[in-house]
């Protein structure tokens, strides 16, 4: 879900309200030996998913805070002006997306802490995903096309603001899909 247009942000942010609201949903139904029930020694449980999902998505955020910080305020583009994102960028982003085509190997730096409580992973990932909303809300009216940064992951990767945000909701509706799976292979939901 790459936003083209300001228009596109508004869809985005219900969005964003949806994707906590089904990631709370999947980690309190059960109890914590559901939450922390992993299927097999190389597959995460839904608390390290969600994890996971904050260690990710906050550097993310940051990235793009500082972007749309340091970049020129250019004025404002009208809501039907389209955005023009990296190619590179719109692919890794359908990468992302759920069904998983890849397995994508994680980098040390993105695994989830072993010891994260349902509470942490739950409260991380809900303060990330505000930040993101406010991040959304102040974007509005600017070129997201146009502002770009290297991935906090992999610098030589650029995204512009717009392809950023939409590999957040990518990477976070992947890993929604993997913790519906995971309760799947258990047994429940």
């Amino acid at each position: 879900m790459i936003p083209y247009r300001s228009s596109d942000l508004s869809e985005i942010s219900t969005h964003v309200r949806q994707q906590v609201s089904e990631i709370e949903h999947l980690l309190r139904e059960g109890d914590m030996e559901h939450a922390t029930w992993q299927p097999d020694e190389t597959s995460w449980s839904l608390v390290g998913h969600v994890a996971h999902m904050a260690v990710v998505n906050e550097p993310y955020v940051d990235a793009i805070e500082a972007a749309l910080d340091q970049a020129p305020n250019s004025g404002s583009v009208g809501s039907s002006d389209r955005w023009k994102h990296p190619a590179v960028s719109i692919w890794f982003v359908r990468q992302n997306e759920p069904p998983p085509r890849l397995r994508i190997r994680t980098f040390k730096a993105m695994n989830p802490d072993p010891g994260t409580t349902p509470e942490q992973a739950l409260s991380d990932i809900g303060r990330t995903h505000e930040r993101l909303l406010a991040v959304i809300e102040s974007a509005r009216g600017r070129d997201l096309g146009r502002i770009r940064f290297g991935s906090p992951f992999l610098p030589l990767l650029r995204l512009s603001v717009g392809t950023a945000i939409g590999l957040i909701v990518a990477h976070t509706d992947r890993h929604i899909w993997l913790m519906r799976e995971v309760n799947q292979r258990r047994g429940g939901g």
